[in-house]
C-alpha cells in the first residue's frame, strides 16, 4: 500500500478528510482481482446508487482474492444510497447512518506485537 493511500485511510478513519465539491462515499462491493474501480463505480451507479461525478468513491473489493475472472460484480452494501441520504451527508466524511461504520487492520508481520 502506498504512502499516499495509507494518509487517506487515516484521514478517513479519523473523520479528517477536507472538504470536496463532491461528498466521500465508500462501497464494499466483490469483484474479480484487478476490475478497474471506474467499472465497479460504474456497476454501482447502475445500480442505483446516488453517485455524482464530483464525489470521491473508496471502494473496498473483499471478494478481490476469493473470485475468479468472468464472475458478476455485487454490491454489499444494506440498502441502496438514495439522493436523499447522499444529501444528508456532509463533504467532509460523515456518512448517512444506513452506511455501516468500518474500521480494520493492516497485515503486520507476526513478531510485531
Amino acid at each position: 500500500m502506498t504512502p499516499r493511500t495509507m494518509d487517506r485511510l487515516t484521514r478517513l478513519e479519523a473523520e479528517a478528510t477536507p472538504p470536496s465539491a463532491g461528498k466521500h462515499l465508500i462501497f464494499r462491493v466483490e469483484a474479480p482481482r484487478g476490475t478497474p474501480t471506474g467499472d465497479i463505480v460504474t456497476f454501482l451507479k447502475g445500480r442505483g446508487h446516488a453517485i455524482h461525478d464530483a464525489d470521491d468513491v473508496f471502494v473496498m473489493n473483499l471478494g478481490a482474492y476469493g473470485m475468479t475472472e468472468g464472475e458478476p460484480l455485487r454490491d454489499l452494501s444494506p440498502t441502496l444510497l438514495t439522493e436523499q441520504e447522499r444529501a444528508a451527508a456532509s463533504a467532509a466524511g460523515q456518512w448517512p447512518k444506513t452506511c455501516a461504520a468500518f474500521t480494520f487492520q493492516l497485515d503486520r508481520p507476526k513478531n510485531v506485537q
